[in-house]
């Protein structure tokens, strides 16, 4: 491909790709067992772990009673103390470490110079919008499209025709889409014509056998190599 060739815009997923939510998840979910256990509540930590993402993986990721659930299953009263702390250190965790990853504010400022950027991403809009503000970018965006229900969740086109609807483009192969999953994000933006990037920092993902639909256009370790792709300079500070 053309690195001279001109786009209209540049759309990010959200989790894990502009920022490192993963690490995040686990770590809080990690520091709210251990605040249950000086709470009062003897069990090891491994164990504990596992059964709580036992808990998140049969009722969702943004099911509001996990810890609840939790108590009950080692066999405790849900006492609102034991709640408390495990809500507190959960939030306390999660938010000190919602920080995006290396390279991305700059990235976004020089990509909004020169095209329109957008957010396509599934799950609770309040909850996403919470992520974007944390993170300092929620005003970044031209468009911002959070898909709510599983009907419209990656792959489905849906989200994709908004944004793009949104910012009256039509014309999907002058637009890039940048993700971290190959069976949501990178399919769908294959199956509207975009030009898919896979964000993979470890870069451990092999794609020579994966099939047509399922392979990225390019995949970038870093947010500075965007930049290069697509033929911009990145922004740099002097001091």
């Amino acid at each position: 491909m053309d690195k001279k060739k001109k786009y209209d815009a540049v759309l990010f997923d959200l989790d894990d790709t502009l920022f490192n939510s993963t690490l995040m998840s686990s770590l809080a979910r990690k520091n709210a067992i251990r605040a249950i256990c000086e709470a009062g509540v003897e069990l090891d930590e491994e164990e504990a772990y596992n059964l709580l993402m036992k808990i998140v993986n049969e009722y969702g990721s943004n099911y509001n009673e996990h810890f609840n659930r939790f108590i009950e299953e080692l066999g405790y009263e849900i006492h609102p103390k034991l709640i408390a702390a495990a809500i507190v250190a959960y939030h306390q965790t999660k938010n000190s470490l919602l920080r995006p990853f290396p390279g991305v504010i700059l990235t976004l400022l020089a990509l909004m110079k020169s095209m329109k950027i957008g957010i396509i991403s599934d799950g609770l809009k309040i909850k996403q919008w919470e992520k974007l503000t944390y993170l300092g970018i929620q005003h970044f965006f031209d468009v911002v499209i959070i898909n709510d229900l599983p009907s419209r969740w990656k792959p489905s086109d849906i989200g994709y025709k908004e944004a793009m609807a949104k910012l009256n483009l039509n014309e999907p192969s002058r637009i890039i889409y940048v993700g971290n999953k190959i069976e949501t994000d990178i399919v769908g933006a294959n199956k509207m014509g975009m030009t898919s990037i896979l964000f993979e920092p470890t870069k451990k993902i092999n794609v020579d056998n994966l099939d047509k639909d399922k392979k990225p256009s390019y995949i970038i370790k870093h947010f500075s190599e965007l930049n290069e792709i697509i033929g911009l300079k990145s922004i740099r500070w002097k001091f």
